[in-house]
């Protein structure tokens, strides 16, 4: 609604949705792949030593710790900031 009161067109004749999600390399997101982010990490901040930790928690494989590790050092290189509200 909020493109049809801005330029008075409808800005889609069809949508879809889909529940699966892609991480930054194009990898479907999960838990057990470990390349999910709990959305209170977001608000409350979190180290990377314990966004790390929780890799272990899980039931991941040594190996997919590992990719799963250097997928976190990528994409979260210092820590997850607090998200200021």
């Amino acid at each position: 609604m909020f493109s049809l009161k801005l330029t008075g067109k409808v800005p889609f004749t069809e949508v879809f949705c889909h529940g699966l999600i892609r991480d930054s390399e194009a990898r479907k997101m999960s838990k057990s792949m470990g390349n999910v982010v709990d959305p209170l990490d977001i608000v409350d901040g979190m180290g990377f030593e314990t966004l790390h930790a929780k890799l272990l928690q899980g039931n991941l494989t040594e190996s997919e710790v590992k990719n799963a590790g250097k997928y976190q050092k990528r994409a979260f290189p210092q820590c997850i900031p607090e998200n200021i509200r």
